[in-house]
């Protein structure tokens, strides 16, 4: 209980609120805030001689290695962006493909996600194919199956989020890149929810590449990502730019942005730390404990149904549900303005809910208030 009221201490958060979006922003550590600005100030001070101390070839060496070893990857698999939606629009541009060429994705995709692939089918000519998702998933293999079966010889790349932002489901991305790579399919990863929520190690994941940023659950600021990808997956997909030095590995591939970065990426060596000293494995559980809690609360409501799935492996911190009457948009904005309480209203295709996102710093008596509030809101 101490730790979990130390670590809601070190947020910047007014102290009222009951934050419940993390899977739209978190909160900023008051360190990294503090990382950040005394690094804008040294930028402002003397501009050249803060570019080589940041951004030059050794120190940006071993922002990468740090980012890498956090992310279980390659130091020369990593490029810094300014988000997951960079990453993700690097990917969907730079691959080789050809008209009729299909593109597998479902229809829980974030915007973020689904666009650059719907502007790469409208321009080449590529069929994109919006898996239909119908019903709370029961299990991985169900979901891998519902993958499996929509496979056909023109399948070339899978989008897959490792978490679905609408309903929270962990996704088996580590089965569906098997699955695609034994096909000979591209993977790509939107991992914008990934990081400080589930434990993560790419190169076990078998994934081609993986799109993430670090403002949601790693609680740095807003405007600073990473690109995955694997080593052997390069020179499969154009580079954004030519490196003015000849240097190769992704960074120098897909990393132009970094050069706009340096205080943001001082700010998220911060919190790469910050999430180590409180262990990654305890902060997963603090948040599947949160989670679970909220859900018991929240499931007797009358006539409210809750979509998220109850197997263990496809369970992290996220709840979605849907109202007896609908009208998920007024009551969000209801619990915001006379509550104090910010959660998400997600609707998109035929997806329409209430979306709860905890972070390690909530607490019982939030997500009770959540219950209590919302009680009054049906």
């Amino acid at each position: 209980r101490e730790l979990w009221g130390w670590v809601r201490a070190q947020l910047v958060l007014g102290p009222s609120l009951a934050w419940l979006d993390t899977a739209g922003s978190g909160p900023a550590l008051r360190a990294v805030m503090v990382r950040e600005y005394r690094s804008r100030e040294r930028q402002s001070q003397d501009f050249r001689r803060y570019q080589a101390a940041v951004l030059g070839p050794e120190p940006m060496a071993r922002r990468l290695e740090g980012v890498a070893a956090f992310l279980g990857a390659a130091a020369d698999e990593i490029a810094f962006t300014t988000g997951s939606a960079e990453g993700l629009c690097i990917v969907a541009r730079g691959l080789d493909l050809r008209p009729g060429d299909e593109v597998h994705a479902s229809d829980h995709e974030r915007p973020a996600a689904i666009g650059p692939w719907r502007i790469e089918a409208a321009r080449r000519g590529l069929k994109l194919v919006e898996l239909p998702q119908p019903g709370v998933p029961g299990s991985p293999e169900a979901i891998v199956g519902r993958y499996a079966g929509a496979i056909t010889p023109r399948t070339k790349v899978l989008l897959v989020p490792h978490l679905r932002a609408t309903d929270g489901t962990v996704m088996p991305v580590r089965e569906l890149c098997a699955l695609a790579r034994s096909n000979g399919i591209f993977t790509l990863v939107d991992g914008a929810l990934g990081p400080g929520h589930v434990d993560l190690r790419l190169a076990e994941l078998g994934c081609d590449a993986y799109a993430t940023a670090f403002h949601r659950w790693l609680n740095a600021s807003w405007g600073v990502g990473a690109l995955y990808v694997r080593r052997d997956a390069q020179a499969r997909l154009w580079p954004t730019s030519p490196a003015a030095d000849g240097s190769t590995g992704a960074q120098a591939r897909y990393g132009g942005s970094h050069r706009h970065l340096g205080p943001a990426m001082e700010g998220v060596a911060v919190a790469l730390e910050f999430q180590q000293v409180v262990n990654r494995a305890r902060v997963g559980a603090r948040l599947r404990e949160l989670a679970a809690y909220l859900r018991q609360q929240l499931a007797p409501l009358p006539g409210v149904e809750v979509l998220t799935p109850t197997h263990p492996s496809l369970v992290g911190g996220i709840v979605a549900l849907r109202l007896p009457r609908g009208r998920h948009e007024h009551v969000a904005r209801a619990l915001a303005e006379d509550d104090g309480i910010v959660v998400a209203h997600v609707a998109q295709g035929g997806f329409d809910a209430l979306r709860f996102s905890v972070h390690a710093g909530n607490d019982f008596g939030e997500l009770d208030r959540c219950a209590s509030a919302l009680r009054r809101h049906l």
